[in-house]
């Protein structure tokens, strides 16, 4: 019988082939703690996760999530080159303005996070503090077309966000579909790391990681970042003064 599933059901595959390698590096400790653990599990865990996975790849969903996604964090790229460019003027009018940073540091801190809601939020009120400052600023060099360039992206990237959230109700709804093959799967994923815990617990916190949902959660959603953040200059991700 299945157990409660502790995970949006789309990422039980990607859960799973985390869960699986490390298993397979420790499957010594794990067969020592119970003879339920053998190669033979490991097999079928191995070919559950293939099919729940290309039950994933193949849906039309997938592909266009995965283009929206990669539109998205393309314009936070854009976003955060032109942001340079803005605090530039930003320096040349120390003195000047009423606030100095005029919201920038929480911007680009949303940015680095990858925190979508925060973008749109501290961007707007961004673009509000410079609008209000425009007159010193574009005395220092700002253009107009820069204001409406952050407006173009602030708009863009609220709409990429809508669509990205409506197209992974999308996916969850199609693999909600086919339930019974992620429940198979995560009825050989939820005892190894029940077993992970048991085993490593108090002995070994490093490979304890390796069998704990949050500190999973946490490696895909870096992952994730990964390509995203591979080609642009990250900023210091430090926590804005409030």
């Amino acid at each position: 019988m299945t157990t409660k599933i502790h995970s949006k059901i789309e990422e039980i595959p990607t859960i799973a082939d985390f869960v699986l390698a490390s298993v397979t590096r420790d499957l010594a400790d794990f067969t020592a703690y119970s003879p339920l653990f053998t190669e033979a599990y490991l097999t079928d865990f191995e070919a559950k996760r293939k099919i729940a996975t290309e039950l994933i790849m193949t849906d039309s969903v997938n592909y266009e999530l995965k283009a929206t996604t990669a539109e998205l964090y393309k314009q936070l790229k854009n976003f955060r080159s032109l942001l340079v460019r803005i605090e530039g003027y930003l320096h040349l009018a120390t003195g000047n303005l009423n606030n100095e940073k005029l919201g920038l540091v929480k911007l680009r801190f949303n940015i680095n996070k990858g925190n979508i809601e925060g973008v749109i939020l501290n961007g707007r009120s961004f673009l509000t503090n410079l609008t209000k400052n425009k007159t010193v600023l574009m005395e220092k060099g700002l253009k107009q077309e820069q204001l409406d360039n952050i407006t173009t992206l602030l708009n863009t990237v609220e709409r990429l966000n809508k669509e990205q959230n409506l197209l992974q109700s999308k996916r969850s709804e199609n693999c909600l579909k086919n339930r019974d093959i992620f429940n198979n799967l995560w009825d050989l994923l939820w005892p190894v790391m029940k077993a992970g815990k048991a085993i490593y617990k108090g002995t070994n916190e490093s490979k304890l990681k390796d069998y704990t949902m949050t500190q999973i959660q946490k490696r895909m959603n870096n992952e994730r970042k990964k390509a995203a953040d591979a080609d642009a200059p990250a900023d210091p991700a430090v926590e804005p003064t409030k």
